[in-house]
Parts: C-alpha cells; sequence; structure tokens
C-alpha cells in the first residue's frame, strides 16, 4: 500500500482525534446538568422556525453558486443544481474522511456535462470565497456591538469597502468569467449570511434568552470561520471551542451556546438527509430537471 492509499484514512483519523480532543475539552469545563435544562425547556416552535429558515439558506446558498457555473457557461436548472447541493451536503457531513460534497460534485458534473474540471473547481473556490467575504464583513459590523470593549473599530469599519474593492479589482483583472456575477453574488452572500444570523436568533428565543443577542450573534459569525477550516469531521468541536472561549470574554451563556451548535449540527445533519435520497437514487439526478 503506497502513500496516496494512506494519505485519506490517516487525515480522517488526525481529524477524528482532533474533533474527540476538541469535544472533550469544552464538555469538560461545561455544566452538563445546565446544558440537559437548557434543552428540555427549548420551546419547539421557535426551533422549527429556526429550521425552515436554515432550509431556505441552503437554497439560496445553491442559487449563488449557480451564478458561478453560469459564468463559466455551465447551465443549470436550478432544481438540479440543488439537488446537487443536498447530495454535497451529504458527502460532506456523512463521509467527511472519504468523498467530499465539492469532488463528488466537480466528478459529476464533469462526467455529464461538455465543462473541464479546472472551470467547476474555480466556481466552487469562488463560491467560497464570496461567502467568506460577507462573513467577514457582517463580523466587523457586530464588532461595534458586543459587550467586549474595543479601540480600533473604525479601522475595522474602514476594512469593508477596502475588502470589497480588492476583491471586485481582482475579479476584473485575473478572473474576467465572474466579473459580471460580483454584484449580484456579493448581494446574495450577505443576504445569505442575514439569513444564518436570523436562524440562530430564532433558536436562541426558542432557548429563552431575553436579550444580549449581539454576543451570540458575534461569536457565531467567528465560529464560521472556525468551522470551514477543515481540521475536524464536518466541522464538530472546531465550532465549540470557539463558543467556549467567547464565553471567556463576552456576555454569553455556554450552555446556550453549546446548546445553539447542537441544534445548528442537528439541523445541517436533517437537511443533509434529503441528499441521501440521490445517493440511493442517482437516476433522480436528471439533467433536464
Amino acid at each position: 500500500m503506497n502513500w496516496n492509499q494512506l494519505k485519506k484514512p490517516i487525515k480522517f483519523i488526525l481529524k477524528l482525534g482532533i474533533t474527540l480532543l476538541a469535544l472533550a475539552f469544552v464538555f469538560r469545563n461545561l455544566d452538563i446538568k445546565a446544558l440537559v435544562l437548557t434543552i428540555e425547556q427549548a420551546d419547539i416552535m421557535w426551533i422549527l422556525g429556526a429550521l425552515i429558515v436554515f432550509f431556505a439558506s441552503k437554497y439560496v446558498e445553491a442559487i449563488r453558486l449557480n451564478f458561478f457555473f453560469k459564468a463559466k457557461n455551465l447551465v443549470l436548472t436550478q432544481g438540479l443544481n440543488f439537488k446537487l447541493y443536498l447530495l454535497g451536503m451529504f458527502y460532506n457531513l456523512f463521509f467527511p474522511g472519504g468523498i467530499g460534497g465539492d469532488s463528488y460534485k466537480a466528478y459529476w458534473l464533469t462526467k455529464n456535462y461538455s465543462i473541464d474540471l479546472k472551470s467547476v473547481i474555480s466556481s466552487l473556490i469562488f463560491n467560497r470565497i464570496n461567502g467568506l467575504i460577507a462573513l467577514c464583513v457582517l463580523i466587523a459590523l457586530s464588532v461595534q456591538v458586543i459587550s467586549f470593549e474595543q479601540t480600533y473599530i473604525v479601522w475595522v469599519l474602514a476594512g469593508i469597502p477596502l475588502a470589497y474593492a480588492s476583491y471586485i479589482t481582482a475579479i476584473r483583472r485575473f478572473f474576467a468569467d465572474y466579473k459580471e456575477s460580483v454584484f449580484i453574488t456579493s448581494l446574495i452572500s450577505l443576504l445569505l449570511q442575514g439569513m444564518q444570523l436570523l436562524t440562530i436568533h430564532l433558536i436562541l428565543v426558542g432557548l429563552g434568552v431575553g436579550g444580549g443577542y449581539e454576543d451570540y450573534w458575534f461569536i457565531y459569525l467567528i465560529s464560521g470561520i472556525a468551522f470551514i477550516i477543515p481540521v475536524t469531521v464536518g466541522g464538530v468541536g472546531s465550532r465549540e471551542v470557539v463558543f467556549f472561549y467567547g464565553s471567556q470574554l463576552l456576555e454569553i451563556d455556554l450552555s446556550v451556546a453549546i446548546t445553539l451548535s447542537l441544534i445548528l449540527y442537528c439541523m445541517r445533519a436533517m437537511v443533509s438527509l434529503f441528499g441521501a435520497y440521490y445517493v440511493l437514487s442517482p437516476d433522480k439526478l436528471k439533467l433536464n430537471s
């Protein structure tokens, strides 16, 4: 067995180890009784409302990706595009050590359409970059309302137009194929991040949080950056560690924050299960659907 064959299982074992260590660290410092009480007292109707918004945000995210595909002359119906998106979510969540969601989408699209792998990968990467910029913008905006005292808030806010100016300039100069979609995709990303914040706000209301939402919004946005760094299995553990340290600096309840994280993971798993249908019935991924 050569190194290429060993690389994936070794990478998965390392990720699993980091995940378990992160969860062990957080739960060792957590009041389990308070966590259980928080879960028991949750209002299910607010949680269901959050789930609906979360599902809608995934549909919006798929729409954004489709704009990047169209920029490369890959024309997909929104129905097919969303099916592929759900399938990718399923692979990412339930097969984190094997075939990633983006890898499978790239494979499927190059197999069924006359498009090169480089173009598909480029679209997938810019979809993520676009979302990351919007995430950083909301972090910069939320900094001014958190309970932690900041000294350089003006400079943080000044970075927002600079970030977008740099992004647009880079697109127009080096990636001209995307210049027509840069404005609409940036707006969609901001809308998407707003929907994500609405999701966690509804969860927080369902958990009985009566105020101080700004700190929870901020730490959730920060945890979003940790979540996308591929060092744990499915992002599990990284978000919880951010919540733990955030509770040391901000006015948030760690039990509520961890419950929020667990509910978000369950929501992601529930939505991802829709993608399992297309794993079991790949013939349902029709080109004109």
